[in-house]
């Protein structure tokens, strides 16, 4: 068995990392929360039931709405990606819009787990961060399609070693969440006899383990 390279650790530690954020945000939101809303209706029974108790259940009552509240932003902040609150297209369409100069188009219909969707939108957005500070980029394009499985395309009007470190860590990251990455040179129309260089990265989502699962 080939040694792992310090990047490869780092980047199994970082998926690992991301895992455990998504189940304690998760915790908090289905099942502390869910207790929460159970003890704040047996309040409400109990002040119709003993309408005596009515002024100390309500401050009971005020209590447990501010821990709910907390409990809420807590599990928002330790939601390691927005697709759980938004969905994988709107949270695209957010970072397309916080970037500026990148256009979307989604057609993808398949269903994945949503560990798979977190990885696949973080994937997107460490390339489209790569692209988007590479020089003389000023067009990046998201194209995500499939149906049983889900293929992402991001391609940008510039050669990629602009952004050669920062798309190394990324296709780390996806591969180790049981993602393809690969980054070809694409060819653009020629303009005053040259021939410009684009960059397209292609990540592909089809269930796969991910690397020394």
């Amino acid at each position: 068995m080939s040694k792992k390279s310090p990047a490869d650790e780092l980047a199994r530690e970082c998926v690992a990392l991301y895992t455990e954020l998504r189940r304690a945000s998760s915790l908090l939101h289905d099942e502390v929360g869910a207790l929460l809303a159970v003890a704040g209706l047996r309040l409400q029974l109990l002040s119709m039931d003993y309408p005596v108790t009515g002024a100390r259940v309500a401050e009971v009552a005020e209590a447990l709405d501010g821990v709910m509240e907390q409990v809420r932003k807590l599990s928002r902040q330790l939601e390691p990606s927005p697709v759980r609150r938004t969905g994988l297209k709107n949270a695209l369409l957010d970072l397309a819009a916080a970037f500026g100069g990148v256009t979307l188009r989604y057609t993808a219909t398949a269903v994945l787990a949503p560990v798979a969707v977190d990885a696949l939108y973080r994937a997107i957005a460490s390339t489209v961060a790569a692209a988007s500070v590479a020089p003389g980029v000023t067009r990046v394009a998201i194209s995500v399609t499939g149906t049983g499985s889900v293929t992402a395309r991001i391609t940008w009007n510039g050669r990629f070693r602009g952004a050669g470190k920062d798309l190394a860590a990324a296709a780390l990251l996806a591969r180790h969440s049981g993602m393809s990455f690969e980054i070809a040179a694409k060819p653009e129309k020629k303009r005053q006899n040259k021939t410009n260089q684009g960059t397209i990265v292609v990540i592909q989502y089809a269930g796969r383990r991910p690397a020394g699962g």
